[in-house]
């Protein structure tokens, strides 16, 4: 499949079938994930996949933080995957610089996009959710308190087939300038 069909393809799924999904289907999308660049190879990351029901209503009552949620329809997913912030290691000097962990959000997000990509390569949905709770999230899965969770994915076989809704995003013109801001 060439890239910018797939990147076409995938979407944000709020809406999944109840079949399962395998734990090596899992373990493959963290594989992808974790090849991922990083600044100065750091890879600041560590994932948790979420994918028996105990474990899943946890992560379900994390969803809400306070009056906030990213994801109400979080009942009906077949697993998630947690990307928490792990320490970065970087290059001397970089990080006296910038500060140790000044690239991991960044390569946070590199990673997360290379899971979703390979998902929706395999025929898998997925919708990156960050509004949750750190402190459910850390009793429920004992994350040690310097870490943070910085993404949660929900996976699934998508309940509805077909066409990928349209995406509405921005002009060209309107996001790109050249040699200057425009």
């Amino acid at each position: 499949m060439e890239f910018m069909d797939m990147q076409l393809k995938r979407e944000s799924c709020r809406i999944y079938s109840e079949k399962p999904v395998s734990r090596e289907m899992l373990i493959r999308l963290v594989d992808v994930a974790r090849l991922s660049p990083s600044g100065c190879n750091a890879q600041p990351w560590r994932f948790i996949i979420v994918d028996e029901p105990e474990a899943r209503r946890k992560v379900m009552e994390a969803l809400y933080d306070g009056e906030l949620t990213g994801c109400p329809w979080g009942d009906k997913v077949p697993a998630f995957i947690l990307i928490c912030e792990d320490e970065a290691h970087l290059m001397p000097g970089v990080g006296e610089h910038y500060g140790s962990q000044h690239f991991a959000q960044m390569d946070i997000g590199m990673a997360a996009m290379a899971l979703c990509c390979e998902a929706a390569s395999i025929g898998l949905g997925t919708c990156m959710i960050g509004t949750m709770s750190q402190e459910k999230l850390h009793k429920a899965f004992d994350i040690p308190a310097e870490r943070t969770v910085r993404l949660i994915i929900t996976v699934g076989h998508p309940a509805r087939e077909g066409a990928p809704r349209k995406k509405n995003r921005k002009s060209l013109e309107e996001i790109l300038s050249f040699n200057q801001w425009q």
